[in-house]
């Protein structure tokens, strides 16, 4: 794995999968052309410079983890690597369990190369994109990390929330309630107090990754988790006005406090949501004054804002949700050959096969998913399938629908399911009233398990049978 953003950037340019585009407009033209980018499969990371009005150096990462290809290259996996079996590369590189590795803290790092604070603080010296047209502003934090620390138990927290720019020293962190950066600002703010933060908008991918997903346990640091990932620990400065541990290899640090609701808030939004659509609106949010900024020399600037495009991975960030979805089935019910989580409905769609052991066995894995955050948290479809379907193949898994489902008997709906602020289907009159739930379907996509022996045999051939015949016959078949 890697120690900053720019060694990985370097590799994958070595491995073709970069491309420098230059002379893009911050408005709306990186936006547009990292979407375009989306409209063809495995394309590769874009990185804009000599962008309108900033100077050769300042630059914008795009695309960066939205191939299978810049994924597994990211995080140490077999470069081949595709679907469920890039799921399973990536347990096998887990197996043994959680032990944390602590971040290692250094006198300095190349993120200390420049040091700006009160006056010469100047937000708007990097090249902010517009992400989207009805945006309420320019958003800095993307593809970034949020650090907090909790005051109580003094765990370090990293996760992804979009910052908003108001002015040179002004910003806004936007975090969902029920997130681990919620309950932690919470608790400053319940006593009167500002709440420590530092952004980094360009950091190493495995570190982001961690950070967006569910991976690290409740109470350890994505630190500790990301450090176990690597094998080494994750190298951290101090801040240097509070009191929290830096990437020393980042490539921009805003530091600064949230101060409590009430006190000086500003409208952040609209932002284009992660389901692909307005809605949040904008709404006012306690702001986040930056008393310090950190960059290295020629800065890059890590965007991963939310897209509707027909080639998306959603930054990758959605794998790592698989993976802990699957380890957690894995404690609860016997079987299970793969799970599979669609970026393409924007996680509301999780696909699990199972090899049926017993009648009830697929209700059992349905249910066990509904109890997960993975299997719930923007969820809205769970489906089941037998152990011949790969969940990562959407041809597949509509095969098993359309032909192993009896609607009338093989699909439940349960309520009362935790919403996102930002679900798109949650009606005008459930926000009036803050009833912020929805339901959760189940479909049954498998062979009735007490008939299953009677049911018709598939003319499916067998994957040892078609990887025999691609070891015998792939190349002459698939000569490029």
């Amino acid at each position: 794995m890697f120690d900053s953003l720019r060694e990985f950037i370097a590799r994958a340019d070595e491995l073709g999968e970069c491309r420098v585009i230059k002379g893009a407009d911050w408005n709306m033209e990186i936006s547009r052309i990292t979407e375009l980018s989306g409209s063809r499969p495995n394309q590769p990371m874009l990185v804009f410079d000599e962008i309108k009005g900033y100077p050769p150096g300042y630059r914008v990462a795009t695309n960066f983890l939205n191939t299978y290809k810049l994924f597994a290259l990211a995080h140490d996996l077999p470069i081949a690597a595709q679907g469920v079996q890039l799921i399973r590369a990536w347990r096998e590189k887990m197996k043994g369990g959680f032990e944390p590795v602590p971040p290692k803290q250094v006198a300095t790092g190349p993120v200390a190369k420049n040091v700006y604070t009160g006056k010469d603080i100047d937000l708007w010296k990097f090249p902010t994109p517009k992400w989207h047209e009805l945006d309420g502003g320019r958003y800095i934090g993307t593809g970034d990390m949020v650090i907090l620390k909790d005051p109580d138990e003094g765990w370090v927290n990293l996760g992804t929330y979009r910052v908003m720019v108001h002015d040179k020293t002004t910003a806004n962190i936007h975090i969902s309630a029920g997130r681990h950066g919620d309950a932690i600002r919470n608790k400053y703010w319940n006593r009167g107090k500002s709440c420590p933060a530092a952004v980094v908008c360009g950091g190493e991918p495995a570190l982001w990754g961690v950070s967006t997903s569910s991976a690290a346990p409740v109470g350890a640091s994505e630190y500790d988790y990301t450090g176990w990932l690597r094998g080494r620990p994750v190298e951290v400065i101090r801040g240097k006005t509070v009191d929290l541990p830096i990437p020393a290899t980042a490539e921009i640090i805003l530091e600064g406090e949230m101060g409590p609701p009430g006190v000086d808030d500003r409208p952040e939004g609209p932002f284009g949501e992660n389901q692909g659509y307005y809605t949040g609106g904008s709404r006012p949010e306690s702001v986040f004054r930056v008393s310090c900024v950190m960059h290295r020399d020629d800065p890059i600037l890590l965007g991963a804002p939310p897209l509707v495009m027909d080639y998306d991975l959603d930054w990758g960030w959605y794998l790592g949700r698989i993976v802990g979805l699957w380890n957690e089935l894995d404690r609860q019910v016997p079987n299970v050959q793969g799970v599979w989580i669609y970026s393409e409905a924007r996680t509301a769609f999780t696909v699990v096969s199972i090899r049926q052991a017993y009648d009830g066995h697929a209700a059992e894995t349905a249910m066990a998913v509904a109890g997960t955050y993975a299997g719930t948290y923007r969820s809205r479809f769970t489906i089941i399938v037998d152990e011949d379907i790969d969940p990562s193949s959407i041809s597949q898994v509509l095969w098993a629908l359309g032909t192993r489902c009896d609607p009338s008997q093989h699909i439940d709906v349960i309520r009362g399911f935790r919403a996102i602020f930002s679900d798109a289907i949650v009606s005008p009159e459930q926000r009036r009233v803050g009833d912020y739930t929805t339901s959760k379907a189940i479909i049954y996509a498998c062979r009735p398990y007490h008939w299953r022996k009677q049911f018709p045999v598939s003319v499916k051939s067998s994957s040892e049978a078609l990887a025999e015949t691609q070891r015998k016959w792939g190349k002459i078949l698939f000569k490029e």
